[in-house]
């Protein structure tokens, strides 16, 4: 997952190096950035006026990020918790052999999770995303970064399995789960008082298994790989 629950694949691989302060003002600077934009548009507001609204010196803002755009879209590191991944990799069933039983599960315990933090910054995410998309340099950036870091992600879930890296099922699960993601937000945001986030997700889910869960036709069955 980027660093919103949007991304599934956005989040880091990597746990963050920096101290809790640190940050909490990088993540500080991202969030400012993207209110900025969704009130003036990228080009609509300067690097100063970021740092006032943030409160540091310009010159802090430069030891975070190396420009404007990369504030915006905020730092790999800023995407799940180190604690969450933690538990995702730990969760996985001592001497298993091959794709976990319980991997599904302990990624949808992932995402819920993290759709539970950020519920309440969902209304003004959404806001973002729809302004990038109507400026180009921004639907560029998450063009380059997007797809990265949902290999990242996929990478992570794929060494967790002891699998290869391109594994097709495991590129599958993560890009159905990111669909899940987006379809259940835009659920809640055209329902604000109907059910949670999360409850909107589970939702999806369930229909999603309910189909996955039919039996293959066995006539040409799957090469070994």
């Amino acid at each position: 997952m980027n660093n919103s629950a949007t991304e599934v694949s956005v989040g880091s691989a990597t746990p963050p190096t920096l101290s809790a302060r640190m940050q909490k003002t990088r993540l500080s600077i991202t969030r400012n950035a993207r209110t900025l934009t969704v009130e003036n548009g990228f080009a609509g507001f300067t690097v100063e006026e970021l740092c006032a609204r943030v409160g540091i010196s310009r010159r802090t803002f430069f030891n975070y990020f190396a420009t404007k755009l990369d504030a915006v879209f905020g730092h790999q590191d800023d995407g799940l918790p180190a604690e969450a991944l933690a538990r995702f990799i730990a969760a996985r069933p001592a001497g298993t052999v091959g794709i976990s039983p319980t991997l599904l599960a302990d990624l949808m315990d992932l995402v819920l999770e993290q759709l539970r933090r950020e519920e309440s910054e969902i209304h003004s995410m959404h806001g973002f995303f729809d302004a990038m998309h109507r400026e180009p340099e921004l639907l560029a950036k998450m063009m380059q970064v997007g797809p990265g870091r949902q290999a990242e992600f996929i990478a992570l879930v794929a060494k967790r399995e002891g699998v290869a890296p391109d594994h097709d099922g495991i590129a599958m699960l993560v890009h159905s789960l990111q669909f899940a993601v987006h379809r259940a937000i835009d659920r809640y945001l055209a329902v604000p008082e109907g059910p949670s986030l999360a409850d909107e997700f589970m939702s999806i889910m369930h229909q999603s298994l309910e189909l996955l869960g039919s039996d293959l036709p066995r006539a040409n069955p799957p090469p070994a790989r």
